[in-house]
């Protein structure tokens, strides 16, 4: 609620206290506040009662990043673990990704439930996930699923977000228990033409992963895929 505060030369001045504001306004506050980290918003929580409210909201759930979250909780925390299942719940596409990264390559029984979670987030635009699904679909023994992985690919490739990605689910891939059998190594290229394409090249001649400022649209892109599939493999200890 509003107060009026009279000044010493006795004119007034109105302050307004934020849960005087309309809700959809707070609810923006709070989210602009809460959205870069999940310590931002169990702190906005202790603010007041109203904060507390509306901090369980799905449109704040759906925003929190967890980019300082740990993907493997060796010392699960219950208070923790609620907020992952109730951001989870509110498909937060950053939660949605690391649970299905982490379930898709969980010792001894991985992918339960991985896959399907890594698709949902690549579908609604989180850039690692989109880039873990659209890997796993070059893996496939499927030749439908692989042409989709390189049309999805594709769009990642135009966007110039390979590299970002790509640096980022290498260090996730820290993380994780290597080689749980479920990913296997497609010995079939992606290339048909090995004998005779030139592949592709970066500009000082070097065999090497592209970033996306060397990305040539030229050179063989089914190379190109075949290359950014091995280093996927060895990053998962997949001879």
């Amino acid at each position: 609620m509003a107060s009026r505060i009279i000044s010493k030369r006795g004119s007034s001045k109105r302050h307004t206290s934020i849960q005087s504001l309309p809700r959809d306004m707070l609810l923006e506050v709070i989210v602009s506040v809460a959205s870069p980290s999940y310590l931002d918003l169990h702190n906005i929580k202790m603010c007041c009662k109203d904060f507390l409210q509306i901090s369980e909201q799905k449109y704040v759930l759906q925003n929190v990043s967890f980019d300082n979250f740990p993907l493997i909780q060796w010392f699960p925390n219950e208070k923790a673990l609620k907020l992952l299942k109730r951001c989870e719940e509110c498909e937060n596409i950053e939660v949605l990704f690391r649970e299905g990264f982490r379930k898709y390559f969980e010792y001894p029984n991985g992918n339960i439930g991985g896959f399907e979670r890594l698709k949902v987030a690549a579908q609604r635009g989180h850039k690692e996930a989109m880039y873990v699904y659209g890997m796993l679909l070059l893996c496939s023994e499927n030749q439908e699923s692989r042409k989709q992985g390189v049309e999805h690919m594709r769009s990642l490739r135009m966007s110039k977000c390979i590299t970002s990605s790509r640096k980022k689910v290498q260090y996730l891939a820290n993380f994780l228990w290597k080689n749980n059998g479920m990913l296997m190594r497609n010995q079939t290229p992606i290339c048909k033409s090995k004998e005779t394409c030139k592949g592709w090249r970066v500009k000082k001649g070097r065999w090497l992963l592209l970033e996306d400022e060397d990305d040539d649209v030229e050179l063989c892109e089914n190379c190109r895929w075949d290359y950014e599939l091995d280093f996927f493999y060895r990053l998962f200890n997949i001879h």
